[in-house]
């Protein structure tokens, strides 16, 4: 049983969740023009973004093996996001779309600085049509955070997927 209690943050209001809603391509991790999915805590929130739960699955078979991440800000940054494609925070008790969250999540993005390889998310085989692995849950359950000033963004090692990604967090007191 995990100490990460989502239903009781969910009941508090506390809980949100982002996805695209067609399916993007993700972007190599070594550019501050980002696709895919990128989630970010504004510099001054006064909040953290516990991150609960996030998933990624494509929506167009790979043509070769792809590793993807989850990737951190290098550090917490004043500067805000720009050129940004933006997608729509909802609450996690249904509902609905929400003004309430202090995150911003986006489809496309320039961010302000790059970000660093932190979490294995999957890995797709050559062959992913016939030996499975075209979707992957990732239960984070607090082991990343996002301070004031940071983001997360889905990136990838050898071949650009495209696919839909999704994500839920908890925003606590700075």
């Amino acid at each position: 049983m995990s100490n990460f209690d989502m239903a009781s943050y969910n009941r508090q209001g506390k809980l949100f969740t982002a996805c695209n809603q067609t399916g993007a391509t993700v972007t190599l991790i070594n550019t501050s023009t980002a696709t895919g999915f990128i989630l970010s805590n504004p510099w001054g929130s006064g909040k953290k973004l516990v991150m609960s739960h996030g998933m990624f699955t494509y929506t167009t078979v790979p043509a070769a093996a792809a590793g993807l991440w989850w990737c951190l800000s290098i550090a917490p940054s004043q500067t805000a996001h720009t050129g940004t494609t933006a997608i729509a925070i909802y609450g996690a008790d249904g509902s609905g779309a929400t003004t309430v969250s202090v995150a911003r999540a986006y489809s496309a993005s320039t961010t302000p600085n790059l970000p660093v390889y932190t979490r294995a998310i999957g890995y797709s085989p050559t062959t992913p049509a016939t030996t499975g692995g075209l979707t992957f849950q990732d239960y984070i359950e607090g082991a990343l955070v996002l301070v004031p000033g940071a983001y997360v963004q889905v990136s990838y090692i050898t071949t650009a997927p495209v696919g839909i990604t999704s994500m839920s967090w908890v925003e606590v007191p700075a």
